[in-house]
């Protein structure tokens, strides 16, 4: 898989209500560093779950940050449940 060039900083999304949309328009900034931060952690290789995500990278809601790239900028996120209780998400790289 070759590197996606991704500018986090064109970040449009439009939610369902008007309270959430306000909400998300005064946290812009910080949602698209945290997708940069998530995209890099997996471009590394790491394997990432909620909790690491919020000790490791200060990122309270993954999920969140994993939906948006795979939405928005088309980020093939793969995951898979850990002792069927948790997710875990990674990248597929091929190296061919």
């Amino acid at each position: 898989m070759n590197q996606q060039e991704i500018n986090f900083d064109d970040l449009f999304h439009y939610e369902n209500k008007i309270s959430n949309q306000e909400h998300f328009e005064r946290n812009k900034e910080r949602f698209s560093n945290q997708c940069r931060i998530v995209y890099e952690a997996l471009l590394r290789g790491e394997r990432l779950t909620t909790t690491k995500a919020l000790i490791d990278y200060q990122i309270g809601d993954l999920r969140r940050r994993i939906k948006d790239l795979k939405d928005i900028w088309n980020v093939p996120i793969s995951w898979e449940y850990k002792e069927g209780k948790y997710k875990e998400f990674f990248l597929t790289i091929n190296k061919t």
